[in-house]
């Protein structure tokens, strides 16, 4: 009897699926929590008014003349 090769091909595509949809499980539960921080950093820009420099800010301008 001869024996069937190993279709390694057919193996990596099982294994990249499975990844595949674990990494896709990691992405969405993650997105929710993104999406809530999203939401309530809004409602903390909303309480401050007017422009605030801050030292993030000015050395951003400061590489820009550079």
């Amino acid at each position: 009897m001869k024996q069937q090769p190993s279709d390694l091909s057919r193996r990596s595509l099982l294994k990249a699926l499975t990844v595949g949809s674990v990494a896709g499980a990691a992405i969405a539960a993650t997105g929710m929590s993104v999406a809530q921080a999203s939401e309530s950093s809004k409602v903390t820009t909303k309480a401050s008014k007017g422009y605030h420099e801050t030292a993030h800010i000015s050395s951003y301008y400061n590489s820009l003349r550079s």
